[in-house]
């Protein structure tokens, strides 16, 4: 009945449904019988439970030979080590280059491994990064629009690393862009900074300050500074201390430096192995071929027993300098002596491993060439120590 038109019609009508539908269930039962006519669940199969997945996999492994498990065994090793050299490859990556590791840095780290490990596949940086494949293409075509900071960066990056050796925050990095005609912001170079992954790194680790203080054993000279340290003139006031550095061996080098309290500029610096009164006389040495003829500055320091010397003193009234001295336990009274002492050693003996006075004694050489000559000072307006000191003498000359 239900095979002619007719037949599907008259079911139809009688059960008050499309004719259609009856053609449809007609189809199915000659296909399938009667259990193609029982309701199907709606939506996506389900998957196959873990459980059964492990019981077909253990099934699979269960009928192959003891050859093929032991290269199933090597595949699954080989893929473990694959994943704990990614897993090691983007610590290293995240260590040298992100040390906050941002999560928007992700994609740039995933291109990065891509580029020096092409035979690592997407998924499985995906996995091991926990990125998002639409989050990783979307921040792809965001990189890969154009950067008009893109040759501005590689001037910071060149600026950073050769004139500034790694201390130069956004300020003096400002200063630098601008003398090398690059007019920016400085919240513009202050946000560039970073986003290149850039930041000043200072030394903070403490050294033990030698006290060269061994009580009244020669002439206390006046404190004349007053802690007023606002001379603008070069060679008038000058500061001098003794500070020790202790080598890899554990041997000890005393370090002698002299600085202009005008222009920061360190005028001299020996280092020794002893801090006798040769280091300090050689300092002075040193200082007397640096000071202008007309030159006759004060020099400040503390009470050490070096410098109450009457040798000491006797020297200084030969160069026709007069001494300062700080009162006992008041370190506030050598202040700008001390801050580029501290400078010297947070910018760069603090950095570097030496083993020897000599290795010292060069490290000391390049790092006053580099201070008086190229690093930029926020006191002196993000000038050179050098520069500050020519340009007060030339308005000196031009008011005489």
């Amino acid at each position: 009945m239900l095979k002619s038109d007719e037949g599907r019609n008259l079911v139809a009508a009688k059960f008050n449904i499309s004719p259609s539908q009856v053609y449809s269930w007609t189809k199915k039962f000659q296909q399938g019988g009667q259990k193609a006519l029982l309701p199907v669940k709606k939506g996506r199969p389900a998957k196959m439970p873990k459980k059964t997945k492990k019981a077909k996999r253990n099934k699979q492994i269960g009928t192959l030979t003891d050859k093929q498990k032991y290269e199933a065994k090597l595949q699954e090793k080989d893929a473990r080590i694959k994943e704990l050299e990614l897993e090691l490859i983007i610590a290293k990556k995240v260590a040298v280059r992100y040390p906050r590791y941002p999560i928007d840095k992700k994609t740039q780290i995933a291109c990065d491994i891509r580029a020096d490990h092409p035979e690592f596949q997407l998924e499985q940086l995906f996995k091991a990064l926990n990125l998002n494949r639409k989050t990783y293409y979307d921040n792809l075509k965001r990189i890969a629009k154009k950067d008009k900071y893109v040759e501005v960066k590689e001037l910071i990056k060149d600026i950073y690393y050769n004139e500034g050796q790694g201390m130069y925050g956004y300020r003096p990095m400002w200063a630098a862009l601008r003398d090398k005609g690059v007019k920016l912001a400085m919240e513009t170079v202050r946000k560039l900074m970073p986003s290149i992954g850039l930041k000043t790194e200072l030394y903070h680790k403490r050294t033990a300050k030698y006290r060269s203080y061994r009580g009244t054993v020669g002439k206390v000279a006046d404190k004349l500074l007053q802690q007023h340290f606002d001379e603008e003139r070069p060679y008038h006031v000058l500061h001098t201390d003794i500070t020790e550095y202790v080598l890899t061996n554990g041997k000890k080098v005393y370090i002698s430096p002299v600085v202009d309290e005008a222009s920061l500029e360190i005028l001299a610096c020996t280092a020794s192995y002893s801090p006798d009164m040769d280091l300090v006389l050689s300092m002075l040495d040193e200082l007397e071929t640096k000071l202008p003829a007309y030159s006759h500055p004060v020099i400040h320091s503390d009470q050490g027993s070096q410098y109450q010397s009457p040798t000491y003193q006797a020297r200084l009234e030969e160069m026709e300098l007069v001494q300062s001295m700080s009162r006992k336990g008041d370190c506030h009274d050598n202040a700008p002596g001390e801050t580029i002492f501290n400078l010297m050693k947070r910018e760069r003996l603090n950095r570097v491993r030496l083993h020897s006075l000599e290795e010292v004694q060069q490290e000391l050489k390049d790092y006053i060439y580099w201070f008086n000559n190229i690093r930029r000072s926020n006191k002196l307006n993000y000038t050179t120590p050098l520069l500050d000191a020519l340009s007060a003498g030339t308005a000196a000359e031009c008011a005489g």
